[in-house]
């Protein structure tokens, strides 16, 4: 560190020897050229006229358009509501052009102070699957992954589903639902998900699922 610190000195002696000695060894004829040189520079610069800012529209940062005059592509992964049945929506993945639609039902639950606090997917399975249906419940960080998630269709048994996984989302419970299960959200009310904090073990919390417009929903799915 003295090193550099050193060697930054010594540069700069130099540099304000050199200035000196060139001070003290200046003739009468090159101050004459000096001033005369310093006269001319007096002369008015050209003046640079200041961009003005652009003034953006409130409503173009809202909505804003490509250059072609089209609508910005959505980012491919992006998912987007396409219809809304009652309590539900399907949304869809936008994908690379020629991939076939994914799509899948939503419903964000809340509770009783109307907070968000989960969200449920229901997607439709292939035929040759035993389930009819597949959920991802997601379900807050901090949940007690122990207790699992416990569903209930009206005043149906209820069934419990462990939680496989945690990100930065949530934690989420992955199962399926057969054809009896999803005929009796058709035909119900609503449903009870129930889930328990880690930091209040004792105290179960009850989100209401609506079931209200889940049969339009799921026929749109499937494409009926």
């Amino acid at each position: 560190m003295n090193n550099v610190f050193l060697t930054s000195m010594v540069a700069l002696g130099l540099s304000f020897g050199a200035a000196s000695f060139a001070q003290d060894t200046t003739t009468p004829a090159a101050e004459e050229t000096t001033t005369e040189a310093a006269e001319e520079a007096k002369t008015e610069a050209p003046k640079v006229e200041e961009a003005q800012p652009e003034v953006v529209n409130k409503d173009d940062e809202k909505f804003p358009i490509s250059e072609d005059g089209k609508t910005k592509k959505v980012p491919i992964g992006t998912e987007i509501v396409k219809s809304e049945h009652g309590d539900w929506k399907v949304a869809c993945f936008v994908l690379p052009e020629g991939e076939p639609e994914r799509c899948r039902l939503y419903q964000l639950l809340v509770d009783k102070d109307d907070n968000p606090v989960a969200q449920y997917y229901v997607s439709a399975l292939a035929e040759a699957a035993k389930a009819e249906a597949g959920v991802d419940f997601i379900s807050p960080l901090g949940t007690l992954l122990t207790s699992k998630a416990t569903m209930r269709v009206d005043a149906g048994k209820a069934q419990q589903y462990p939680f496989g996984w945690c990100d930065a989302l949530g934690c989420i419970a992955r199962y399926g639902l057969t054809k009896t299960e999803v005929d009796n959200m058709k035909k119900g009310s609503k449903a009870v998900m129930t889930i328990v904090a880690a930091a209040d073990p004792k105290n179960p919390i009850e989100l209401n699922l609506s079931l209200t417009g889940f049969t339009a929903a799921w026929n749109a799915l499937k494409g009926k």
